[in-house]
């Protein structure tokens, strides 16, 4: 089972994943996580450029083409193995924060086609949350902004990933999440909305 977890920035997605793991394992699943970008030669270029902290310019092109070759390299090095040794994969973010992230300043055709090598999830978790809140918590917990956490793009972003659900609804099954609960209700909401889709393992 290869779960992705996406979302905006500031949706949750931390705290989010620690208790999927949790819930997971009690489930009787044996789970690998990970996450994108990844902590390769690819996915350390890809979190210098995004902190802003490279010294020569870069173009939205060559992000882009970093996180599809950052992705292809996570699938052969670390997904696929531990799917073929029999453990729920569950990565923070993957193939759909690149159709939405990309596509806002990029042809989402463009970035589709190069992203067609990637497998698709078995299921996607997406985080709900309002800019105002996710907004609110990048203030709060992150020193140093992103390029991406404005409110202009998160609001294009939130689009996207709309967009992006609706296109793939009949391919992968989509499990959203209400990232405006209290984190000690997390817990309790995934329960209630997953323990259908994983039972447990005898």
């Amino acid at each position: 089972m290869f779960i992705a977890v996406e979302g905006i920035d500031g949706s949750g997605k931390s705290t989010t994943i620690a208790e999927l793991e949790k819930f997971l394992t009690s489930r009787g699943h044996a789970v690998h996580r990970t996450a994108e970008p990844t902590g390769l030669d690819t996915g350390r270029a890809i979190r210098e450029l995004l902190g802003q902290k490279s010294e020569r310019p870069y173009t939205r092109h060559e992000l882009a083409l970093l996180f599809a070759a950052d992705r292809l390299r996570h699938l052969e090095e670390e997904v696929e193995p531990a799917l073929a040794a029999g453990k729920t994969v569950l990565t923070d973010r993957y193939l759909f924060s690149s159709l939405a992230y990309q596509s806002v300043d990029l042809p989402s055709e463009w970035v589709a086609a190069l992203n067609r090598f990637a497998r698709l999830p078995d299921t996607v978790i997406y985080i709900e949350v309002s800019i105002d809140t996710a907004l609110s918590r990048l203030t709060r917990f992150r020193q140093n902004a992103e390029i991406f956490e404005t409110r202009g793009f998160l609001e294009k972003l939130r689009a996207n990933y709309e967009r992006v659900l609706t296109e793939y609804a009949d391919q992968v099954n989509i499990v959203r999440l209400d990232g405006e609960v209290a984190m000690g209700d997390i817990a309790a909401d995934i329960e209630i909305r997953l323990s259908g889709i994983f039972p447990k393992k005898s």
